[in-house]
């Protein structure tokens, strides 16, 4: 058993404190929506102007280590929160006017892991994003959205695209399936192959970090095999395997385990 935390004994407070202190939380709230913006902001605009070029770093992972004190796999990530929230920005601005582009957020933390999920389907989000403001906006009387109402259709967005495979709509189109069988049956095939198979890439994805906790990214990976040789065969994987799930980690590139 692991060691328990102490904990304070609750002692309710009166209603006047309550208030106080949900203000207080609900403040605090609205600074961590705010900061998601401003930090993709900061990022795009830090990406852009090659920042680590002037600092002397040979990439922008390696700035980010140096300067920002965070992993190679975070800042790579936070370049996908940027991506995702400029193609929202994008589309909030031609659908609800560009005064309240920088707004959506007011009811929606976007979360890194949402990003990594979706990343690669930007213009189907923003597909998304429009519909949903549309829809609000019909709701609404066609009147013009107010921030609140434009991050709830931005959040139903994001969580649709989440629960869909990600199979191209071309793609099902065009699947022309065998001889014989039928085409709409065949679609469905092809639409849940796809989902496994990208369940297998997060699969994969966390067997990286997994391996990135245990051997960080800057261990060589001549260095890193034998301690994940022994994480392997606790685990039910391979040295091999697992190298190559770190690599897909560290560089996003899903053909590092195309093997497996």
């Amino acid at each position: 058993m692991g060691e328990r935390r102490h904990q304070e004994p609750a002692v309710p407070v009166g209603e006047a404190e309550a208030r106080r202190l949900t203000g207080a939380l609900r403040e605090s709230v609205e600074q961590v929506r705010t900061a998601v913006l401003v930090l993709a902001e900061r990022v795009r605009a830090a990406h852009r102007g090659r920042v680590w070029t002037a600092l002397g770093y040979p990439s922008w992972g390696a700035y980010a280590a140096g300067e920002l004190e965070v992993s190679r796999s975070t800042a790579y990530r936070l370049l996908d929160l940027a991506s995702a929230a400029e193609a929202i920005e994008d589309v909030v601005g031609r659908e609800a006017g560009p005064q309240l582009s920088h707004a959506w957020d007011t009811g929606l933390v976007l979360p890194v892991r949402a990003v990594v999920e979706i990343r690669g389907r930007l213009a189907e989000l923003a597909d998304l994003v429009a519909e949903r403001l549309a829809e609000a906006r019909a709701d609404a009387g066609g009147r013009q959205l107010d921030p609140g109402r434009i991050g709830a259709a931005v959040a139903a967005a994001v969580a649709e695209l989440r629960g869909r495979p990600d199979v191209p709509a071309a793609e099902l189109e065009s699947a022309p399936g065998p001889d014989g069988y039928p085409i709409e049956a065949w679609r469905a095939l092809v639409a849940q192959g796809h989902g496994l198979a990208q369940e297998r890439l997060v699969a994969h994805r966390e067997l990286g970090l997994l391996a990135l906790r245990v051997v960080p990214g800057y261990v060589a990976e001549r260095d890193a095999e034998e301690v994940l040789h022994v994480l392997g065969e606790e685990i039910g994987s391979s040295a091999e395997e697992l190298l190559a799930c770190r690599r897909y980690a560290l560089t996003g590139d899903a053909r590092a385990t195309e093997r497996f």
